[in-house]
């Protein structure tokens, strides 16, 4: 009897000491949240180098296509776990130490790894992370069992009824994400192409604010006929995460009648704003029509009640990739920057996709910085330039300033 009770108080005493040990990342880490493939290629700052990147791996780019390119990287966590804890498992993630409004992602059971010196470490890949670029993160794991009572929780998930097995949460941990727009937002259904606008850097240092842009392809197909609107592309869980998660409010439609049958609300419900405006891309937004459309857009966007937006075409590459040009210019991001955001839609295909309509050389994105060229002179900037084209396409200097103060941050917001 005396050698039981023995064995059970050092079973307690090492259940008692057991943790969970947050190994990577570490504390102050930083993570990608651009894929490897495509970080290779924007890494180049100019223009020909980057087609360059392209080229030399162009078999290699090319395989698995959709798991390297338009596509968040994926969010590794990996923890040792000391003593007797096992799954299932719950990573949180959270912008703020309190674990407030934290991203919680469950599995039942976890990979496993050796590290370096032989220790036993437990892993998780989190999909659908979409974490912000350039931003502090707090991330924790806690084990737990399934409950034993099967008219409890849900399948394969914690319940708190059982108190002999509590959940266990490992200490709370500080890491950073790469600064590297853009950011990727991934999600289950058939919608793809879709990025944050924020994340990048004006000229003059100041960061356009994550959350409140968003690009990407239609949300439904389009319509076959003209009378009927085509099929929805969300799964409820897409549409449950663009319109609570992210908060969707607006959604802005570029394409014609005839492509979305004229419908009148959004896939997203009839909660979110639906606005449909037909549109044009490159050279045509120089010409009056183009200037029209661009400036009942643009007020989209000086209006702080249609935050978050959400803007698309059906690509989301041609007249989505016009409008986030001229949004992402007259902020003050530079013109490199604007184009680099434009190429990533055609990644890793451009020396193929950027041709023009008359199959010149030009890249396509070209009619847009020759539109903008028009404008100004010799010494003005690209922000004066997308400045210059807002008025002529009839915008006031009031409607653009109450834009910036929406999107750029202030100094007391930066990296928070």
């Amino acid at each position: 009897m005396k050698h039981v009770l023995s064995a059970l108080a050092a079973a307690a005493a090492i259940s008692a000491s057991a943790e969970l040990l947050p190994v990577s990342p570490a504390e102050g880490g930083e993570i990608p949240v651009q894929t490897k493939e495509c970080l290779a290629v924007t890494r180049h700052a100019k223009y020909s180098d980057r087609i360059a990147e392209l080229k030399k791996h162009r078999s290699e780019y090319k395989k698995d296509k959709s798991k390297k390119w338009r596509t968040a990287a994926p969010a590794v966590f990996k923890w040792q776990a000391t003593g007797d804890e096992h799954g299932p498992w719950k990573i949180m993630i959270s912008k703020t130490p309190d674990f407030k409004n934290a991203i919680e992602h469950w599995e039942q059971h976890a990979g496993k790894e050796k590290d370096p010196s032989g220790k036993q470490l437990r892993t998780l890949t989190v999909p659908y992370a979409n974490l912000e670029v350039g931003r502090t993160y707090w991330w924790k794991i806690c084990s737990g069992v399934k409950c034993r009572e099967k008219t409890h929780g849900r399948k394969d998930a914690l319940c708190g009824c059982n108190s002999k097995n509590p959940e266990r949460f490992s200490k709370a941990v500080m890491f950073k994400t790469a600064d590297t727009p853009p950011r990727w937002i991934d999600i289950e259904g058939r919608v793809e192409n879709i990025r944050d606008l924020g994340g990048w850097k004006t000229v003059d240092g100041r960061r356009v604010k994550q959350g409140l842009v968003f690009r990407g392809q239609g949300l439904n197909d389009n319509s076959a006929t003209g009378a009927a609107k085509g099929r929805n592309r969300l799964t409820v869980e897409d549409r449950d995460y663009l319109a609570e998660t992210l908060g969707i409010k607006t959604d802005l439609d570029l394409r014609s009648g005839r492509e979305t049958a004229d419908m009148k609300e959004s896939p997203l419900g009839d909660d979110v704003k639906f606005i449909n405006h037909s549109s044009e891309h490159y050279q045509r937004i120089f010409k009056k029509a183009g200037k029209k459309t661009m400036a009942k857009n643009f007020r989209v966007f000086t209006d702080a009640k249609n935050y978050p937006v959400y803007f698309h075409c059906i690509a989301g590459a041609d007249r989505t990739g016009a409008l986030a040009y001229t949004l992402l210019g007259v902020l003050g991001v530079s013109a490199d920057d604007a184009s680099i955001d434009w190429e990533h839609t055609f990644y890793p295909d451009l020396p193929e996709a950027c041709g023009n309509y008359k199959k010149s050389y030009w890249r396509r994105v070209q009619h847009l910085e020759n539109g903008f060229a028009k404008y100004g002179n010799g010494s003005s900037s690209f922000k004066e330039r997308c400045e210059l084209y807002l008025l002529d396409c009839g915008i006031t200097k009031e409607e653009i300033e109450r834009f910036r103060s929406i999107m750029l941050e202030t100094p007391a917001e930066a990296g928070k």
